[in-house]
């Protein structure tokens, strides 16, 4: 498998060497380019066209919400992990809107940002728990969850609330992963999503399931 290739978008020079210096330990990844600024960032992904973009929220010319649908914009097939020590659920929702699926705390494990980087480049939504209970607060947009979800549906999208892969969820509840996918397919169905990420948010909302309390 090609390794996934990244480029890190952050101001502070020694964060974005740590958070380069984390992600080339792991084999599947490879950081191709860093850069300070959004300016700096466009010109970067425009030429390496990587797979991942690992954005700050903030930089000194703009902010990475904004960053975010300019990247889509010229590398439409990029991801991004949008990353920050501290969300707000205003700059969550916009990032949303931009077309961001994945959020990443910069106080987060290495294991964490390793998976986010990894679930963003296989388009599956990731959020460390931090920044989860910031999208179950305020009304549904969507008024299409006419469907109740099964036992079993919900104990999977309880899982992926808690930060649990599909491997992982597989190996805990003795299923294969493709069953666990099929459970997942069926709950966004049943709720009238297109991502894992809004199925978990949406069942949090109708109280089928928890969302873990920020640490």
């Amino acid at each position: 498998m090609p390794s996934i290739t990244v480029v890190v978008v952050d101001d502070h020079r020694m964060v974005a060497t740590g958070l380069a210096a984390v992600l080339v330990e792991h084999p599947g990844i490879d950081v191709v380019g860093s850069a300070g600024t959004a300016c700096d960032a466009l010109v970067r992904v425009a030429a390496l066209r990587p797979d991942v973009a690992l954005v700050d929220l903030r930089l000194p010319d703009g902010d990475g919400v904004e960053l975010a649908g300019k990247l889509r914009a010229v590398v439409p097939e990029i991801q991004i992990v949008l990353i920050s020590a501290s969300f707000t659920r205003r700059a969550v929702a916009d990032a949303l809107s931009a077309g961001v699926s994945s959020f990443a705390s910069k106080l987060a494990s290495a294991e964490e940002l390793v998976m986010a980087v990894q679930s963003a480049a296989s388009g599956t939504a990731y959020v460390t728990s931090d920044v989860v209970p910031l999208l179950a607060r305020g009304p549904s947009t969507d008024s299409r969850h006419g469907k109740e979800l099964s036992g079993r549906e919900r104990e999977v999208l309880q899982k992926l609330a808690d930060g649990s892969s599909v491997g992982e969820i597989a190996e805990e509840l003795h299923l294969s992963q493709h069953t666990v996918r099929n459970h997942i397919r069926r709950a966004m169905s049943d709720l009238g999503v297109h991502r894992r990420l809004d199925a978990v948010v949406a069942a949090a909302r109708l109280g089928m399931i928890e969302l873990p309390e920020p640490s």
